[in-house]
């Protein structure tokens, strides 16, 4: 049933779909957020740290939201903290594999197009496969809710941290490291809207025990498509997205939208792909002083129920999950590569699935469907793939050998003394055998009592006028042509660019504040940009999607299949066949919203080292490139 709105003043607890999430009977209503985390400590034989003695002696209370006592007699002010933050988290016991894929809740536009939610960021007990652990999330699961919205619709959202102190490192030290673990913020993740607050705006901080409310408008040419949403505060980012803070955002299809029919009644699948590096998370959690845990034995423990593994790659938090689909049925796969650190790369084992590409980061493709024979996904990408299976019993999802630079790599994992689980292994293979092609879903193929569906139509989905085809642009109509370059030297990492200066790239300027840009244009053009050393460093921009114009090396079939000329992307990572020194050219419209438009390396640990920049946009604010038209005389237009 369709909810319009949802506020959770605990935490969303079992539903038929939530099988798995639970409350135990330690988190009772009479005990104490500190006695909960004792008794959690306890059943880990760990010791007592920083952050519960604290809370021990605050007895347990909540905070004001300046966290500062009211004076005697006097009645503090409640803040939404008090009301909507539970010091009684669930627990999510995610440790078994082969468990049917869980989904998270879904939160629904109410008639008049207006999406309203309480996006609660609180504790919860984590049991994963091989380790147990304190984690953060978003209304008490993982992934967090899944947030639809309208065309032309409006999301509002009350962010509510209920972090307790200390902030953990700051100060001017702290900048461009691993800092402030329990502050946050919020980023949508690709949608076409304005990046100033109350919207997307991504230099907000919002401290333990406060709260803000987030107001974004969608304009009614909005292409329908996958988004997604992750904390985005400035040296936390990778902490807080990289131990399962996320959730998918998605904009439906409208009953009149003019694509198959055979879409639009495709059963949907909602995977969020996480990937786990214990190695990572505890560099990030020493460097940024983080109380909650430091995932080696400050509330955490290595259990090695399923896997003794601790570089893995989850769906839905999920170990090995398993997907139902009856024979011969297509279904619609929506994903979200969550992962901060490494690409992903998967096809069916016996080639017994059959996939058709749809969209790439929420937009379809001007040749839908496509054919292929892998899924690729970067940190941040989306994909949406329609699937269906011809062969009963279980076929694999495995990883593939793609030359991508940062994919997941069976062979580099970290490895406790204990491999005592060989069921799994003996099903899917072994990760710690670099030539065995590591499994992350099992897809359960059941018998179909009705006729198989037929092929999908090719289809071109209405085009907004911001996604008109740039590559048919003549070069004198593009406003700027200019190159943006990653690096990382030792331990600092930072962007070279134009800062203002034209095309020159010989700066290397680690990410400065809030005020510097590394270029500006005005609403209403077209920009070109170059980005070298691809391979490397997924480039992910906000605000505004841009087109692949050119790319400079050999491709794979494999990869040419997923990656192509005129496809739109917000961020993109391409493996290269010959050489990983290619170059990628990439087109876009600055349509409609002025103000701060944040570009960065989307492994996120190199944005929390300073691999971040962003755009002033000039110009008034609705101005859209009078060219589209011209190109598209059919586009939609913004309103």
């Amino acid at each position: 049933m369709k909810i319009s709105s949802i506020s959770i003043a605990t935490a969303v607890l079992p539903t038929a779909a939530w099988a798995q999430l639970e409350t135990t009977g330690r988190l009772r209503s009479s005990r104490s957020r500190a006695e909960d985390l004792g008794v959690f400590m306890d059943e880990m034989s760990l010791a007592p740290t920083s952050l519960s003695m604290q809370l021990m002696g605050n007895g347990g209370k909540r905070g004001s939201k300046s966290g500062k006592a009211s004076e005697k007699g006097a009645k503090s002010r409640k803040s939404p903290a008090d009301f909507l933050c539970s010091d009684h988290y669930p627990t999510l016991d995610l440790s078994e594999a082969f468990q049917p894929l869980h989904m998270p809740p879904q939160v629904y536009p109410d008639k008049n197009g207006t999406t309203r939610l309480d996006l609660v960021w609180n504790l919860a007990y984590y049991r994963g496969p091989s380790f147990s652990t304190i984690v953060r999330s978003f209304n008490g699961g993982f992934p967090g809710p899944t947030i639809h919205v309208a065309q032309g619709g409006r999301l509002e959202i009350k962010l509510v941290n209920c972090m307790y102190p200390p902030l953990g490192f700051e100060g001017p030290e702290s900048h461009n490291r691993y800092h402030l673990p329990n502050s946050t913020n919020l980023h949508t993740h690709g949608p076409h809207i304005s990046a100033e607050s109350p919207g997307d705006d991504v230099f907000l901080r919002i401290d333990p025990r406060e709260d803000f409310d987030y107001m974004y408008e969608f304009n009614e040419n909005h292409m329908p498509g996958t988004f997604w949403y992750h904390p985005h505060l400035h040296g936390s980012t990778a902490l807080h997205t990289g131990a399962g803070s996320s959730g998918m955002l998605i904009m439906d299809d409208p009953e009149d939208y003019n694509i198959p029919a055979a879409i639009k009644k495709m059963p949907e699948v909602q995977i969020v792909f996480q990937h786990i590096n214990l190695k990572l998370l505890r560099d990030i959690a020493r460097i940024s002083q983080d109380d909650v845990t430091n995932w080696i034995d400050h509330n955490f423990e290595i259990t090695n129920k399923t896997t003794d593994l601790t570089n893995i790659m989850l769906a839905n938090m999920q170990f090995l999950p398993k997907i139902t689909m009856e024979q011969g049925k297509w279904y619609r796969w929506r994903m979200v590569m969550s992962s901060i650190e490494v690409g992903l790369a998967f096809m069916s084992q016996s080639k017994t699935c059959e996939m058709k590409l749809l969209a790439k980061d929420g937009i379809y493709l001007s040749d839908a469907p496509r054919d292929v024979e892998a899924v690729i996904l970067s940190p941040g990408n989306r994909a949406d793939i329609a699937i269906r299976c011809y062969e009963l019993g279980q076929e694999y999802m495995n990883s593939t050998n793609i030359d991508l630079d940062t994919r997941f790599d069976p062979s580099d994992q970290y490895i406790t003394e204990s491999q005592d689980d060989p069921s799994v292994e003996e099903i899917v293979g072994t990760y710690l055998d670099p030539e065995s092609q590591p499994t992350v879903l099992v897809v359960d193929v059941i018998p179909n009592q009705d006729d198989q569906d037929g092929d999908i139509d090719p289809f071109i989905a209405p085009t907004p006028c911001y996604l008109v085809d740039l590559t048919r642009v003549d070069e004198s109509e593009i406003d700027t042509h200019f190159t943006v370059q990653y690096r990382c030297i030792d331990d600092f990492c930072g962007v070279y660019g134009p800062y203002g200066v034209g095309g020159d790239t010989s700066e290397f300027i680690p990410w400065v504040d809030n005020h510097t840009y590394i270029n500006d244009f005005a609403t209403g053009t077209v920009q070109e940009i170059s980005h070298p050393f691809n391979a490397f460093h997924p480039y992910h921009q906000h605000i505004n999607p841009y087109q692949i114009y050119h790319i400079n090396q050999e491709l794979e079939k494999i990869v040419a299949d997923w990656y192509q000329v005129g496809d739109w992307q917000d961020t993109l990572q391409i493996p290269m066949a010959s050489s990983n020194f290619g170059t990628v050219k990439f087109r876009f419209q600055a349509d409609q919203f002025t103000g701060h438009m944040v570009q960065h390396c989307h492994l996120l640990f190199h944005e929390d080292k300073g691999m971040m920049a962003q755009y002033n946009v000039t110009g008034e604010e609705g101005d859209v490139w009078p060219g589209a038209k011209l190109i598209d005389p059919q586009c939609i237009p913004a309103k």
